[in-house]
């Protein structure tokens, strides 16, 4: 599966970022895995690349998170939270879990979590398309 953030031309906004999600579906297989696989996409589409674009829309606020991060990488502090405008992100070395901020854990938004390595690669890659100059040619490919 590979996540790819990009921009496009809005009419009202001008130059808008996006993500999408290009699964491998690889040859024709069974029918149980490509039903896995839409649902995994779905939730990370959902939850994991909602949650990043929509609570670090500033290189600041990633600035901030990433020392947070590092001292939970070194050892320094077991969990950090963290409260965005999406959701809040709890997050320890082995995984990440979202819950909506305005909504809670609800039906449409039950608790979801994710392995921290994908939150990280995700996280690095969005950090890294901030970091390239704003244009419609800025395109980012990550292999998750």
């Amino acid at each position: 599966m590979k996540v790819i953030f990009a921009y496009y031309n809005d009419e009202d906004l001008g130059l808008t970022e996006y993500s999408d999600i290009i699964a491998d579906k690889g040859e024709e297989g069974i029918q149980s895995e490509n039903l896995l696989e839409n649902k995994k996409e779905e939730e990370y589409r959902k939850y994991l690349i909602t949650g990043i674009m929509e609570d670090f829309q500033y290189p600041e606020l990633l600035e901030e998170f990433y020392e947070k991060l590092e001292k939970l990488e070194s050892g320094e502090i077991k969990e950090v939270e963290w409260d965005g405008q999406a959701f809040q992100h709890r997050i320890t070395r082995k995984k990440v879990e979202f819950t909506h901020t305005i909504f809670g854990i609800c039906k449409e938004y039950p608790k979801w979590s994710c392995k921290y390595d994908s939150y990280k690669k995700i996280l690095s890659g969005w950090k890294r398309f901030m970091e390239m100059p704003r244009n419609i040619n800025s395109i980012l490919e990550i292999e998750i």
